[in-house]
């Protein structure tokens, strides 16, 4: 069973009817959270920020559009596809009525139901076809004929409950330090990691690699900049107190690494429009 919660927004960035699913076990252990999104933006251009998390996502309406930072055309993406972890922000597109519904996994939840090496989707974006083969595709045609948000979500979970039966295995060592980071991103240091889980910092780094895409460091940087962002957001003191609260050296620490992940200074970071907490508005 997903437990879910609709919400309508309506602004002068468009107006969409988004829907959160929260799974039960045995998912909830591996997938934070489905989502359901279908409206108009007035907007051309967003900015998808770094979460430390991958999704998966089917299409069910008008074909986004991925913009790549060369000079490289855009992609549409017409079906379905992957975002593995990324280490900077993506920008992303939509004409016409967008329609649709995602899968946000857990730090190792895509390398456990994808069975899939992470670090060798890390920075990509790519059709689902490529990494499970044309079946996939039954799986979005099954999407299109959902009449709600609920029926969408209680089939992905019935999907994902039959491949979590052929599921690869996580290694505890990964799940300790995923859960270790996240409690305290700004502090943690991989040589302290090793020794708790004991293992060497070549080891520990090499199987966090594979089952959650990313060097322990480099996602506990995505999830310190997370906090600090959240923290911004709220208000929660000058720009000072937020990267001593968050672990960061100095204030112009924190700077460098929203220059990294978001490609904004702080300041104008907190002005920007939010379609969600995860992306910005960079293009009308």
């Amino acid at each position: 069973m997903v437990r879910t919660a609709i919400s309508v927004h309506d602004s002068p960035l468009g107006r969409w009817t988004r829907a959160l699913g929260v799974p039960e076990a045995p998912l909830a252990a591996h997938v934070a959270v489905f989502w359901y999104v279908a409206g108009r933006t007035t907007f051309a251009r967003d900015r998808r920020l770094p979460t430390g998390r991958s999704h998966l996502l089917f299409n069910l309406g008008e074909p986004p559009t991925l913009f790549p930072r060369d000079s490289a055309a855009p992609h549409h993406f017409a079906t379905c596809w992957l975002s593995g972890q990324q280490q900077s922000f993506i920008e992303t597109g939509a004409q016409g009525a967008t329609a649709l519904v995602g899968i946000e996994f857990h730090a190792h939840g895509a390398y456990r139901l994808l069975r899939v090496a992470q670090h060798e989707l890390a920075d990509r974006v790519i059709e689902l076809e490529a990494l499970l083969g044309d079946r996939v595709l039954g799986v979005r045609e099954r999407l299109l004929d959902a009449h709600s948000p609920q029926a969408c979500f209680a089939l992905l979970e019935r999907w994902l409950v039959e491949r979590l039966e052929r599921a690869a295995d996580a290694h505890p060592a990964v799940l300790e330090c995923a859960r270790r980071i996240a409690a305290d991103p700004g502090r943690c240091t991989v040589a302290a990691l090793g020794r708790h889980v004991g293992l060497s910092r070549e080891h520990l780094s090499r199987r966090f690699r594979e089952q959650v895409g990313l060097t322990p460091k480099a996602y506990a940087n995505i999830l310190r900049f997370e906090r600090a962002l959240a923290l911004a957001r709220h208000g929660s003191g000058a720009w000072s107190e937020i990267a001593a609260d968050c672990g960061y050296y100095d204030q112009a620490h924190l700077i460098r690494d929203f220059q990294r992940y978001a490609g904004r200074t702080p300041a104008s970071l907190l002005r920007d429009g939010r379609p969600d907490a995860s992306s910005i508005v960079v293009g009308e």
